[in-house]
């Protein structure tokens, strides 16, 4: 019976031991490893035009291990039917991800993507509202068709004008 407790407490010293081996063996490369805390970023895919639709790309970098969760919201509201999120490997133990979301921008608009990394619970967010969009074409329109009438006017003042001062005086 003593003999029976004697293997067992070998066994299981013997399976510490090969967990220890195992963290033994990813010390060398703990020093090149990054701290793993997610760095994100959100931007659109296409140059922003109100009303066009577009996509919403949640970059996520300096990621290890690569187990995530991504969620993204719009104002205070859960966004529902976002598509899978993409793992790269970039060097060594980094990785990037990638999620993205489809919409139709809106001056009013306020985007977030919360990235939870599942092994420390540590959440990064990344926030998008709408700068810089491109001037829409009813924009362009309007002011192509004031600068012309401004430019007509011109001419036609100016042959009034020259008309006018061409009259020999009296």
């Amino acid at each position: 019976m003593v003999w029976c407790e004697d293997m067992d407490h070998e066994q299981r010293q013997g399976a510490a031991l090969l967990r220890l081996l195992h963290l033994l063996w990813l010390l060398p490369y703990s020093r090149t490893a990054p701290e793993g805390i997610p760095m994100v970023d959100v931007f659109t895919l296409k140059p922003l035009e109100f009303g066009k639709p577009n996509m919403l790309v949640c970059f996520i970098s300096n990621l290890f291990p690569p187990t995530l969760t991504v969620n993204w919201w719009h104002h205070l509201d859960p966004v529902e039917g976002i598509g899978p999120t993409f793992v790269s490997a970039v060097d060594g133990f980094s990785f990037q991800a990638f999620s993205y979301l489809n919409f139709t921008p809106a001056p009013s608009d306020l985007f977030s993507c919360v990235v939870t990394h599942e092994i420390d619970n540590y959440t990064a967010i990344a926030y998008w509202v709408p700068h810089d969009a491109l001037p829409s074409d009813l924009l362009e329109n309007v002011l192509c068709g004031v600068a012309f009438g401004l430019g007509m006017l011109g001419i036609i003042v100016g042959l009034v004008l020259i008309v006018y001062f061409r009259k020999p005086c009296s």
